[in-house]
């Protein structure tokens, strides 16, 4: 008997003998590992269910909260006059998120997985309160930050709390109700965030997330209850040993490194040039960080991203396809409603309903890709075809030079993309659990997510860098042959850097085609660099091997 009979033949609860096992001994600690690790059914009762609902809830406004800055960049540019550095509020939130996303796990066997999942619904609330009632740019970028942290533990939490409360052969169904939540909560967050702007105010958007989040909190703290018993009587010395545990030092050089290189791509190209050496000591100091990360994950015992298993030729290859892919789909979730806004006119609200189709495609491009793999027991032709369809979705944005306000128009384009991106997200995961053995999966896992965040929160910060870089160069390029005062265009550029809407609202008419065209132009530089992204996706494709599932 194989370790694939055993799991898929026997009972999850009849007792299995060495003596039906035909494999090593490795792998036979592999599956008993399995079946110690399976737990009796739960009881379905109110309190099950009520816990269940919350973490769905903090799963959508997690994802909610990714994307909901998507049509709101250009209102919040033009209302803190914060353009040059409008990045920082969609970063800010996915920097966080990336950092402690990882160390929640490690958190909640300290304290409880009640403990951590209420601090997340504090601080998940405290920070959408701040970007509700701020007033500058600082105290906004400083709430996403704080909401960031709590969105990165209802993440990691959801996936804890249902290990414990549902036994083994039902977690990928109840995984599956996770990711339809997390799916609707990042499609949502556009269009979420244009309604309360067209209707209300942007802030409060982040205002209604308070009472939900606090709600879900206290229900989380009557209702959790899996913790053992043994945990309870934790003394202060064992709470200190595990506490040393936590490897709050690649955690803290892990943020630090990304905190340095999002930085250069803030500042480059604007502040201080690409080819300065102040760029290339900030970058490299950046990049000497997350080398040091790197060895220095590799010896200790508790890695916060265990970075050894990146020998595995299919989890590195995996894993650097997560991150470009990470870069590519967040770049279009925040720049083509950008480029809606600044070059077509359009309302925050029209650009989030315009995201509706490609998100309902990427749901059911996650779906399509489980239940195929599920009857096929492959991936590999399906990951190939969804690099190619999700780079002609890429490239479809590139292409499109359609300055009407059709609703079609706009949405079609989304849809290839975003619908092979959620597939290639799907069968990159199982790729990388089915490439190692059943004990490892949760580290494979977390590297996923490790990847997917970093690579995320960069993408973002060159894409902006790009952006800014491409229109003040195109700005000028465009208005050095005007011949009006020098001084009057000089300001006339300064005030298109800061406010989107400059163009069609205040602006004089010599100058409203010239400032659009710069937009477009910078866009265009944009989603050169998502081609890019997304044709390093495809080569990774190719290095990806196929594991027997």
């Amino acid at each position: 008997m194989t370790t694939e009979q055993i799991f898929e033949d026997t009972p999850l609860y009849t007792s299995v003998s060495p003596t039906d096992y035909t494999g090593n001994s490795e792998e036979w600690n592999d599956v008993t590992s399995h079946f110690r690790n399976a737990k009796e059914p739960v009881k379905k009762d109110m309190r099950f269910y009520i816990i269940l609902c919350c973490m769905f809830i903090n799963v959508f406004v997690a994802a909610l909260d990714s994307t909901i800055v998507a049509t709101l960049l250009p209102v919040i540019a033009d209302d803190l006059q914060c353009l040059p550095v409008i990045s920082w509020i969609a970063t800010s939130y996915l920097l966080l998120c990336a950092a402690f996303q990882p160390v929640f796990g490690k958190f909640s066997d300290i304290f409880g997985r009640k403990s951590v999942c209420v601090f997340c619904s504090v601080i998940f609330s405290l920070g959408c309160l701040l970007c509700g009632i701020g007033n500058s740019f600082i105290v906004l970028v400083i709430g996403r930050a704080i909401s960031g942290i709590g969105g990165g533990g209802f993440n990691t939490m959801s996936a804890i709390v249902l290990s414990d409360l549902v036994p083994l052969n039902q977690r990928g169904l109840y995984q599956g109700y996770v990711n339809i939540f997390f799916g609707i909560g990042s499609a949502m967050g556009g269009v979420f965030a244009g309604f309360f702007q067209k209707y209300f105010n942007w802030r409060l958007a982040f205002i209604v997330q308070v009472p939900i989040c606090l709600i879900s909190g206290i229900l989380t703290f009557l209702y959790l209850n899996v913790e053992k018993e043994e945990e309870a009587e934790t003394v202060e010395e064992s709470l200190k040993s595990k506490v040393g545990k936590v490897d709050f030092y690649g955690s803290t050089v892990l943020v630090s490194s990304i905190f340095i290189l999002m930085f250069a791509a803030s500042i480059g190209g604007k502040n201080i040039p690409f080819q300065s050496i102040q760029f290339i000591v900030i970058v490299g100091a950046g990049l000497i960080g997350l080398i040091h990360f790197y060895y220095f994950e590799k010896e200790i015992s508790n890695p916060v991203i265990p970075v050894k298993l990146l020998k595995n030729k299919t989890i590195f290859w995996s894993s650097l396809g997560c991150w470009v892919l990470s870069m590519n789909t967040y770049c279009i979730l925040l720049y083509v409603p950008f480029f809606w806004e600044s070059v077509l006119n359009l309302s925050s609200y029209e650009s989030g309903v315009r995201l509706i189709p490609g998100s309902t495609f990427a749901i059911i491009g996650s779906i399509g890709a489980g239940l195929y793999i599920k009857e096929y027991k492959k991936y590999k032709k399906l990951l190939l075809i969804s690099t190619f369809v999700n780079s002609i979705g890429s490239f479809l944005i590139f292409l499109s030079s359609n300055k009407e306000k059709s609703f079609y128009a706009n949405s079609l384009i989304l849809i290839p993309g975003q619908f092979g991106m959620t597939s290639i997200i799907t069968i990159i995961l199982i790729a990388m659990i089915s490439s190692v053995n059943h004990s490892e999966h949760g580290l494979v896992t977390s590297i996923q997510y490790g990847f997917r965040s970093t690579g995320s929160t960069l993408g973002v910060s060159v894409a902006s860098a790009i952006l800014q870089s491409s229109l003040r160069k195109n700005l000028v390029n465009n208005f050095k042959d005007i011949g009006n005062n020098e001084d009057v265009i000089q300001k006339i550029i300064e005030k298109a850097l800061l406010d989107t809407t400059y163009a069609f609202n205040k602006a004089p008419e010599f100058a409203k085609q010239l400032i659009i065209s710069s937009y477009y132009s910078a866009c265009q530089d944009v989603f050169k660099f998502i081609v890019f992204t997304s044709l390093v996706t495809v080569i990774c494709s190719f290095f990806i091997e196929e594991n027997k599932l």
